[in-house]
């Protein structure tokens, strides 16, 4: 998969832009706020409904405009193209277009574009709190497996409810609705258990990845992943009878906290540097080491399942790497995929080991791309 073309109007700093990308290395390079990161949040965008920067589509749309647009023309390893257009207006509810039709659900454009990104946000994955990580799995299988990305939505809708429902009998007293708790608890249960079973088979592919990818990176260190579910399933029993059994066990702290206190919300996915835990122990070097080989990662794990080759965004990339690492992770580029890299300095990408004249490498200086019709 590649993007050949981007255009963008009234999208952050671009009143109106328009490139046209090279199928290898692209290279953004300008100065802070010239608009490098925008231009991957627009691609970003066009892949998976939103930007990485922010979860507010407001913030999008540049200064003193209401309505924004973007769209991308990419191709697919099978020569197949795709026609992408977002619209976003202060007044109206996003939309997206796919090949000029419009798409009922944001839902259907996850796992059109495999794209992996990886920008200063990412550090979560590693340094942040396990939500971070189950979000960052959530992210991945659902791009794979339209199952999953269902059973999600629909048990966090139905946790939404059952906790607002618990919330109301432990702070204001409402009586307990015992049907409704009951048909909640029926939805948690199948849905729950759908994700946790995926979660497992799905953790298992990805962890060869990304331990061949970091021993590629790093040859003195050992790193491994956990997959922790908060629901035990006991010898004899199935993950739904394991989810029954603890949800009627934990309904009686549940009713007195006013939120459920087993599910897969409370999973725990852990990365391990030496056998230590990276979260606890790890530097800022050894946390974005670790984070480039889960991204690579996921590339590897997207292009697997869905036997297209990813996008890949990488978004100051060599900040926390010493000049070692940044070599030994430019020669591990994938080659054959389109990537995009922003800096502010062509030279000290140089340093870090990236052929500037290479012929399959094209640059781009974002302060002149801004007001070129779209």
């Amino acid at each position: 998969m590649l993007i050949k073309s981007l255009s963008m109007k009234n999208f952050r700093v671009y009143e109106h832009a328009a490139l046209r990308f090279g199928e290898q290395t692209n290279i953004l390079f300008g100065e802070n706020g010239a608009g490098k990161t925008t231009v991957l949040e627009a691609i970003h965008c066009l892949a998976y409904t939103r930007s990485f920067k922010t979860h507010l589509d407001s913030e999008l749309i540049r200064y003193e405009t209401t309505e924004a647009r973007i769209g991308g023309n990419f191709r697919g390893d099978k020569k197949n193209d795709q026609r992408v257009e977002m619209s976003l207006s202060e007044k109206q509810p996003k939309q997206i277009k796919v090949n000029g039709a419009l798409l009922t659900s944001q839902a259907g454009l996850i796992g059109r574009i495999p794209l992996v990104c990886l920008a200063p946000e990412d550090s979560v994955v590693t340094v942040g709190a396990p939500a971070d990580r189950r979000r960052f799995f959530d992210k991945l299988f659902s791009q794979v497996d339209t199952v999953y990305l269902t059973a999600l939505q629909q048990y966090n809708r139905v946790l939404k409810q059952r906790n607002a429902h618990l919330n109301d009998f432990a702070v204001n007293g409402t009586p307990v609705n015992s049907e409704l708790l009951l048909a909640l608890d029926t939805q948690v249960v199948k849905q729950g258990a759908i994700i946790q079973q995926k979660r497992a088979e799905y953790v298992q592919k990805f962890k060869s990845f990304v331990y061949q990818i970091y021993l590629e990176l790093e040859k003195d260190k050992t790193f491994k992943a956990a997959y922790i579910p908060a629901v035990k399933v006991k010898p004899g029993e199935s993950v739904e009878q394991a989810f029954q059994r603890e949800l009627e066990a934990s309904r009686p702290a549940d009713m007195r906290r006013g939120t459920t206190t087993t599910g897969i919300q409370r999973d725990l996915f852990l990365f391990y540097l030496n056998h230590q835990d990276i979260r606890r122990y790890g530097s800022m070097g050894e946390h974005k080491l670790a984070l480039v080989a889960l991204k690579f990662a996921e590339g590897r794990f997207l292009e697997d399942y869905l036997t297209e080759k990813p996008i890949y965004l990488l978004d100051d990339l060599f900040a926390e790497l010493d000049i070692k690492r940044s070599v030994q992770i430019i020669q591990s580029l994938p080659e054959g995929y389109q990537v995009f890299i922003t800096s502010t300095d062509l030279a000290d990408l140089r340093r870090h080991g990236l052929e500037i004249e290479s012929e399959n490498l094209t640059v781009f200086d974002t302060g002149k791309l801004r007001d070129v019709a779209a």
